[in-house]
């Protein structure tokens, strides 16, 4: 599938402000499941900025701005073509190590409870894949069973679900980690920036579960960037932090390939 993206940022700037930085992580990397055939960001600054791989191997950039504009404008654009692999990853070239996707943080302390039933699963013989997928559906089954008739119950989105999914899997010794992208959208839900999961298996290599919709990644699915949780990965930091002016503006469509174009792509 190839897939088209845009994606609009806008920020306002503090009244004097004399220097900013923004730490981007907007840049897809080829993996098993996807290849970027096109990418860019344009923004003021972005073509001296540093650009590097960062310690979770996601390809990020840093800008520097002195005496900025009163407006911020991001805008991210490219086209990615996905394959269906089933939400396999697989191992990846010249990645961190392990050990360090094993480490908890204030968003992501492990339910005790959860963790108990995993290895339980586990005793009875469940293998991790086994038992992985049991922990996406049970975080899935338990959103569609929350009550929604009380005005105090909390809203329950995607990035929760990845949070408790990669706490529960490094309660159990397993690497995870938070995973942010974007899905291509349908008629019943609209295209959006998404969050889910991945966890090690030492047989496969990373997979992605997504609990909020209870299925690993499809090829609708573009991978951005990976980390301990959201705070690690998020798309745009900045400093100092500035107000946005208004939603983001994001565009995901598929794109329809000729009959030139499917051969040349399957060739």
């Amino acid at each position: 599938m190839r897939i088209s993206i845009r994606h609009e940022f806008r920020f306002a700037a503090s009244e004097g402000l004399a220097h900013a930085v923004q730490h981007l992580l907007l840049t897809p990397r080829d993996t098993a499941s996807q290849t970027i055939v096109e990418w860019s960001i344009k923004m003021a600054g972005i073509d001296a900025a540093a650009s590097f791989t960062d310690a979770f191997g996601n390809s990020a950039h840093l800008v520097s701005q002195h005496r900025p504009e009163d407006d911020l404008f991001i805008a991210v654009s490219g086209i990615v073509e996905t394959d269906d692999t089933n939400g396999v990853l697989g191992r990846v070239s010249g990645e961190s190590n392990l050990s360090l996707f094993k480490r908890f943080t204030a968003q992501t302390r492990p339910n005790g409870n959860l963790v108990n039933r995993m290895k339980t699963h586990a005793k009875a013989g469940m293998s991790r894949v086994e038992i992985l997928h049991w922990l996406m559906t049970r975080l899935h089954e338990a959103r569609e069973t929350t009550p929604e008739d009380e005005d105090d119950t909390p809203d329950i989105v995607a990035e929760d679900h990845a949070h408790v999914f990669v706490a529960a899997a490094r309660g159990m010794d397993i690497p995870a980690r938070f995973i942010t992208g974007y899905v291509l959208g349908d008629d019943d839900e609209p295209a959006r920036l998404h969050a889910w999961a991945e966890a090690w298996d030492d047989g496969l290599g990373w997979i992605g579960f997504d609990p909020s919709v209870n299925l690993c990644p499809t090829p609708a699915y573009v991978r951005i960037a990976c980390g301990l949780d959201a705070e690690s990965t998020a798309p745009v930091r900045l400093a100092p932090a500035l107000e946005r002016q208004a939603a983001d503006t994001i565009r995901v469509t598929q794109v329809m390939m000729n009959q030139q174009q499917q051969q040349q792509s399957g060739a």
